[in-house]
């Protein structure tokens, strides 16, 4: 079985000849630092290329991509990044960021939207999503991993949905108060940030549409104990702008749509679903109410799930711990198809490089297990 169809056969819920395993995502990847701790590791000399800069999230060479039997590949936009590591910058939304103190990200210090008024949005200077430079070689890469690779190939369009952007350019606390008080100017910069996406989108799958299996979304909706927003003020400002994005992307792919949403997101679940998602990152195995188990058993047969692997404890612990977790993320969320093996999100600095290599020796072994499934 090929990788495209192994993956394209779990996200459907059969049951392929092994779990598919994932890394090299904006969100399923690896961060700077555990990259190169790797490379050093496996005595490779590799050019770095940072794809996220506020993650620190970096690009991963095919050999080690091919080394660990990774089945997806990832076609992404063109945002021209610095690889380096000044001490403040500020992107092209006018977000200024500053490194932090232990050198592996940048946290948001200047947030563009101060006055939270429908003016200052109109006279904000919003990004062009239909740039040329973005799209530039997209169709081209895409076909060729298609017609002369057996890769899954996944469309990452390392921006995030909603929710995320809002509050970067608000502040998490404001927007938050806005989305209860402010309604009017809330609902306004979320109808922008719709059309933003809506126009970036469909140049982008104009490009790659035709190629990719699964189209990427990220939104952050929880804290490690529970949603951002109550399940009523979800329903009432999220959810029917991303069943309008969900449903415009569909018009567009046949690539099936996951997203990404750290922490303790299960009362939002049965919505995110009715939304349009058809997988679901990271399922977060140390956040509230996030049981695999229970999940499986109340949408297993409706989501596909992606991820699921402890970067918290499980990944920077030992072999056996390794061992531990591939064997119940497998046996429970592999259970009759439906799962594609990655970490919960990228892999951090404090992850020693032979952890990462029996991650992946661990889960051809133990996904190969038929009785497992």
């Amino acid at each position: 079985m090929t990788s495209r169809e192994r993956l394209q056969l779990a996200i459907e819920k059969g049951i392929p000849d092994r779990v598919p395993c994932d890394l090299g995502s904006s969100i399923t990847g690896i961060t700077r630092a555990a990259f190169v701790s790797l490379c050093n590791y496996l005595s490779l000399k590799e050019d770095l290329h940072v794809i996220v800069k506020p993650l620190q999230s970096v690009e991963i060479p095919e050999r080690i991509l091919k080394s660990l039997g990774i089945d997806t590949r990832y076609i992404r936009p063109y945002f021209k990044i610095d690889n380096g590591l000044e001490e403040e910058y500020e992107d092209e939304w006018g977000i200024l960021r500053r490194l932090s103190s232990n050198g592996y990200y940048y946290d948001i210090v200047n947030y563009p939207l101060k006055e939270g008024t429908v003016r200052e949005l109109e006279r904000f200077d919003w990004p062009d999503p239909l740039k040329n430079e973005i799209y530039k070689g997209l169709r081209e890469q895409a076909k060729r991993l298609y017609c002369e690779t057996e890769y899954a190939i996944i469309g990452d369009p390392l921006v995030p949905a909603l929710f995320e952007p809002a509050w970067y350019l608000r502040g998490m606390e404001n927007f938050l108060i806005d989305l209860i008080d402010n309604k009017k100017f809330a609902e306004c910069l979320l109808d922008t940030l719709l059309e933003y996406q809506i126009q970036f989108f469909k140049r982008f799958l104009e490009e790659i549409g035709d190629y990719i299996q699964v189209i990427m979304f990220g939104d952050d909706l929880g804290t490690q104990n529970s949603p951002l927003l109550s399940p009523k003020l979800f329903r009432e400002m999220i959810k029917p702008r991303y069943r309008k994005l969900f449903s415009f992307i569909k018009q567009c792919t046949k690539a099936r749509i996951f997203l990404h949403s750290c922490g303790a997101v299960e009362p939002l679940i049965p919505d995110l679903i009715e939304a349009g998602i058809d997988i679901l990152h990271p399922v977060q195995p140390a956040a509230r109410g996030m049981n695999h188990q229970i999940l499986k058993t109340r949408y297993g047969e409706i989501l596909c799930f992606w991820g699921g692997i402890d970067i918290q404890k499980a990944l920077i612990g030992s072999i056996s711990d390794i061992k531990k977790e591939v064997n119940t993320r497998i046996r429970i969320l592999g259970q009759g198809g439906g799962y594609v093996l990655a970490p919960a999100h990228n892999i951090q600095p404090d992850t020693p490089p032979e952890n990462i290599i029996e991650l992946y020796r661990c889960s051809k072994e133990e996904g190969n297990t038929d009785e497992r499934l």
